[in-house]
């Protein structure tokens, strides 16, 4: 189901189920290169090169959320569906490589008063993030929306900016529809 909620100002939308997996511990990073992703040198950044269609979010130090951006056909969504495949089979198990099921929620805020709708909702301050967004990665916030823990970055698409949230999927309808109340008072 793709819902948006648009009002000029501000466009909210779902972002449709794409593959992803989480992993972590001391051998996560080294097991990711196994598959030829580029991980984020940093802690709390992203990094999703433009032919690769994977999004990889360092998440602290050694934990690893790993999204497919890229369509169903793509040899990136073979890639993050074999290695999820082999992450989370049994029989193949490493000590210390811990797989983590990613079931979020994801949402996209975009419009010239999308920093509003976070001013009014979170207590980080986005406009450095916005401003240093790039399509290729950049820093991630990992903080608290109208009392939900969410995962946040900021990136650009051509001119537009774009935050991609993530949250616990048990909380999908309370912040769907905070968020977009907030939005349509904020589109007056």
């Amino acid at each position: 189901m793709s819902l948006q909620k648009s009002n000029g100002a501000i466009s909210l939308q779902r972002v449709p189920e794409r593959p992803r997996f989480g992993c972590k511990g001391p051998l996560a990073e080294a097991w990711l290169g196994e598959f030829a992703l580029e991980v984020p040198q940093g802690a709390n950044a992203w990094t999703c090169p433009a032919d690769g269609g994977v999004l990889i979010a360092r998440l602290a130090t050694s934990e690893f959320l790993v999204e497919t951006v890229a369509g169903d056909g793509s040899p990136a969504h073979s890639r993050i569906t074999e290695a999820a495949r082999l992450l989370f089979d049994p029989r193949q198990r490493r000590a210390g490589l811990v797989p983590v099921l990613r079931q979020d929620t994801v949402l996209e805020l975009s419009g010239t008063r999308a920093n509003d709708l976070l001013v009014e909702t979170c207590n980080v301050n986005f406009m450095p993030l916005a401003r240093a967004a790039r399509a290729d990665g950049g820093t991630l916030v990992l903080t608290s929306m109208i009392g939900v823990g969410v995962t946040v970055i900021a990136r650009r698409a051509g001119s537009d900016l774009r935050y991609t949230i993530w949250c616990d999927p048990s909380f999908d309808h309370y912040l769907w529809s905070t968020l977009s109340e907030i939005a349509t008072g904020l589109g007056n």
